[in-house]
Parts: C-alpha cells; sequence; structure tokens
C-alpha cells in the first residue's frame, strides 16, 4: 500500500508515486534477469584476471661475492642509464677481452702487479706493483688504482682492466681490509704503501676464504685530504686525537655530520637491495657464452684457454635454486 499525502491535487499524487515505484521495481527485474551468457564470461574474466602463472624452480650457478670480486659486471648506479641491449653488448665486449688475458680475483686491499706495453721503453714493457686502493665505476670503463711509495714519493697508477695495452694482471697477495676504499692510505706513513716490485706472489689455498688483514694505519700529522675523522672509517687508529685543535672545533661545531652515512642512498640500496636475480643472471650468461666459445675454439682444433673466466678461490661455485613464474 503506497502512502498517499494529502494535497489539493490528490489524482497527480497518485500518479507520481505510482510511476516512480513501478519504474524502481522494473529496474531491479532487469538486474535480476541478467542473461546467463553475460554472467558466464564476467566468471570467465575473474577467473583469468585472478590466476597466476605457476611457479618453477629454476637452477643457477654463482659465485661467492660475485657483487665484490666480478664489480665490473655489476649494473650501472643510475637508473637511466640501464639499458638491457646495451648491457648485453657491453657485457660480450668485456667476455671477449676476459678470454684472451687471464683477470685474476682481486679486492681492494689486495696487492698486484700490472704489466703493460709502453713503446718508449727499450723493453717495450713497463711493471708496477702496488696496493689496490679502490675500484670504480662498472662495464667496460671499470678500473683499479695501485699505490706504492718509490724512493720517498707516493704513486699511484689507474688502471682500466679492459686496456687493451694490458698484458698480465697478477695477484701477488690476496687479501682483504677492513674498508672498501683505501684512499686515506695517502695521509698515512709511507710504511704502509710501500711494497717491493721484486716482490714474490704467495698463493692462496683454494677452498679457504679470503682472509681480511684487521690493519689499522697511522695518519701523518695534518692538513689531511679529508677529514677522515668524519667518515666511518675503520682502518684508521684514532684519526680524532692526531687532528688539530682547529679541526676538532670545526668538528663539534658539525657534529650531525658523522651521520652523513646515514643519507646515503646509494649505500643503502648496495647493502639492503635484492638483485640476487639479475647477478644469477650475469653469471648464467657468462657460463652459457664460455662453454659456446669452447665448442668453437675446440672444433677449429685451436688451443682453448684453461682458467675458467666465472672462479672463486674462496670455494667452488654453489647451486641456487630460485622460484621463477613460468611464461
Amino acid at each position: 500500500m503506497l502512502r498517499i499525502l494529502s494535497s489539493p491535487y490528490p489524482n497527480i499524487t497518485t500518479y507520481f508515486t505510482r510511476h516512480n515505484a513501478s519504474s524502481v521495481a522494473s529496474k531491479i527485474k532487469q538486474k535480476d534477469n541478467l542473461p546467463t551468457k553475460s554472467i558466464e564470461k564476467h566468471d570467465d574474466l575473474s577467473k583469468t584476471i585472478n590466476k597466476r602463472p605457476p611457479v618453477v624452480k629454476e637452477k643457477y650457478i654463482s659465485v661467492k661475492e660475485f657483487a665484490l670480486s666480478y664489480m665490473d659486471f655489476l649494473p650501472s648506479q643510475v637508473w637511466t642509464r640501464r639499458d638491457p641491449l646495451f648491457q648485453k653488448l657491453v657485457h660480450a665486449d668485456m667476455l671477449e677481452r676476459r678470454m684472451r688475458i687471464d683477470i685474476p680475483e682481486f679486492y681492494v686491499g689486495s696487492i698486484m702487479a700490472v704489466t703493460m706495453s709502453d713503446p718508449n721503453l727499450q723493453q717495450r714493457q713497463n711493471r708496477f706493483v702496488g696496493i689496490c686502493i679502490r675500484r670504480e665505476k662498472e662495464g667496460l670503463h671499470h678500473n683499479f688504482t695501485l699505490r706504492n711509495v718509490i724512493d720517498g714519493l707516493g704513486v699511484e697508477v689507474m688502471f682500466e682492466i679492459y686496456n687493451p695495452t694490458i698484458l698480465k694482471i697478477e695477484t701477488l697477495l690476496l687479501e682483504k681490509r677492513l674498508d672498501e676504499d683505501l684512499t686515506y692510505l695517502v695521509d698515512a706513513l709511507p710504511e704502509y704503501s710501500t711494497f717491493s716490485f721484486n716482490m714474490e706472489s704467495t698463493s692462496h689455498p683454494v677452498g679457504k676464504p679470503v682472509p681480511v688483514n684487521p690493519l689499522k694505519v697511522k695518519l701523518k700529522p695534518p692538513p689531511w685530504l679529508r677529514p677522515w675523522f668524519i667518515y666511518e672509517v675503520n682502518g684508521i687508529e684514532d684519526s680524532f686525537t692526531g687532528s688539530t685543535p682547529w679541526f676538532k672545533r670545526k668538528f663539534l661545531q658539525h657534529a650531525d655530520l658523522m651521520c652523513l652515512k646515514r643519507f646515503d642512498i646509494i649505500k643503502h640500496y648496495r647493502q639492503f637491495a635484492q638483485e640476487l636475480e639479475s647477478d644469477l643472471a650475469v653469471q648464467k650468461r657468462i657460463l652459457e657464452f664460455e662453454e659456446g666459445k669452447r665448442k668453437i675454439v675446440g672444433e677449429e682444433g685451436k688451443e682453448v684457454r684453461r682458467k675458467p673466466i666465472l672462479k672463486s678461490m674462496s670455494g667452488n661455485l654453489k647451486e641456487i635454486y630460485l622460484n621463477i613464474a613460468s611464461k
């Protein structure tokens, strides 16, 4: 029963109320009586949307500490420069170069020797020995810097690892240091950067981890290259007491600079970002390239490179299984 309000025009009121009620009821009936085909299509769409691809376990072969020993294969730190096609082409050039020269495993803190061709010398070769103080950049532009003190003068030479003039790279002593950058050796005593050019190589036993040298250097009196007491450096022995009162006052005025690492986004990304899949894909590409190259060279009857490209002195290659959605 519809309730009719009292009005001077009762017929008009009843007409409009009955008309509105009938229209609403007809709309409800139309929604209830939807065709079965449209309902089936809607159910099929919902199933296809909610359907997830099956997960497949894929086998990868990995090297321990790949990000430290093969820094040249890491992607660019700038996201806008990460192009998959460009990265594949660069890696192909790098692998071709590694098939012709043996690049050993080394870290920041290892003592190395590099032999380069020099047309200005009588022997046409130049050999430099020093400690690796830093490694920079990625790809074909990857370089490392060696430091040595010769006749009381500190000498630093930067080598591009894929420079075609490099004839031989040797790791005389494989070890690590407490820091990933040893630039502070410039301000340290010369005894920490002095190495003999006739130094013999010390073989590292295969299967044992790379040792970490806990040596802490002593700095010379300031001025220094940088205020090292501001940075979180573990390889310096009490740099704050050796600084001058002027530096101490300046440091106390800006005590918050000790928290610089807290705002270093790149360092935070390197420590906590999960890029295991990309690293494993690069290692898989290296193994496939080497296997294909060995087959081609073996069929032609030429000499095959004995030492593998992907290797680790701390242990053999390990197998990793990742859950990857199948295409």
